[in-house]
């Protein structure tokens, strides 16, 4: 019996998610988030419980249990003047934080942290979680900052683990996903991966961190381009970036490319990307599904 199989799907079955990051961390994000749910083609999303909307993302999820949705493991804080710090009371995890009190603003600065307080602070992005009454799927992670050092990855899986929850990982088997791997920066232990595997735990085949284009047009292309490259018998995941065009997300995000997540939001939400899907044969899944 093959992977998929296992899943309870056929072996000749082209599995996609489609996955919106970011959830929770502000309005536009949210609310482009919950419409590319309703009439999209979005199949799974995560949270990030530290940022100032969650509670709109939480009180979603809990009246529209039928959407699947993970846990966004966060250790940063990226833009400048829009923070958020960590959910841990900051004199237990010092090195998480930057001189303001904030998460660090970029991944580089995070993976220098102690692994025993980055472990402290997965586990209680988790537990908050839970407190809302949520029932999340799965572990990712915020700008990749777990996969910089193997002992994040192990505090990452075992919390996931712990927790009953499906940590994401990628197998290192195909060139798209040690691309995709190359571009974050990452490091996955091998041997790491085998043993996930023999646990039975879910591993991606591909994995792509975004969709190309500058313009819905080129963005469609993109799509049909990955598409075109899906294979029977395997599991993917595309990464979107969802957000509307207005002055919230401008201001967080400042520069043109706040501009890729509405791009996003169209693709998702367009007759064009459902009929890509319907073309090529592929059955979209959610995290959920993985069981």
């Amino acid at each position: 019996m093959t992977a998929i199989e296992s899943y309870g799907f056929d072996s000749n079955e082209k599995l996609l998610i489609i996955h919106a990051d970011d959830v929770g961390m502000c309005h536009s994000v949210n609310r482009a988030t919950f419409e590319a749910f309703h009439r999209g083609i979005l199949s799974s999303c995560s949270l990030m419980i530290p940022c100032p909307w969650i509670m709109e993302a939480v009180e979603f999820f809990k009246e529209n249990t039928h959407y699947d949705y993970g846990i966004h493991s966060t250790l940063t804080s990226e833009w400048k003047f829009y923070r958020w710090g960590p959910i841990t009371p900051k004199e237990k995890v010092p090195t998480l934080i930057d001189d303001q009190g904030y998460l660090w603003s970029n991944a580089s600065e995070a993976a220098k942290a102690r692994v025993e307080e980055v472990e402290t602070e997965l586990r209680a992005q988790v537990k908050r979680s839970l407190s809302f009454g949520l029932r999340p799927s799965h572990l990712d992670t915020h700008m990749g900052v777990i996969y910089r050092r193997p002992d994040f990855l192990r505090a990452y899986i075992k919390v996931a683990i712990d927790y009953n929850l499906k940590p994401m990982l990628v197998k290192l088997s195909s060139e798209i996903a040690r691309e995709a791997i190359r571009e974050m920066k990452v490091k996955i232990p091998k041997g790491l991966i085998l043993e996930m595997e023999k646990l039975g735990v879910p591993l991606l085949d591909e994995l792509y961190t975004k969709i190309p284009g500058l313009s819905l047009q080129e963005k469609v292309k993109g799509f049909r381009s990955i598409l075109t490259k899906l294979r029977a018998g395997t599991i993917t995941q595309v990464i979107v970036h969802l957000g509307f065009d207005n002055e919230e997300l401008k201001a967080i995000i400042r520069g043109k490319h706040y501009i890729e997540r509405y791009l996003d939001y169209k693709l998702i939400t367009s007759p064009e990307a459902l009929k890509l899907i319907e073309e090529f044969n592929v059955t979209l899944i959610s995290w959920r599904d993985l069981k």
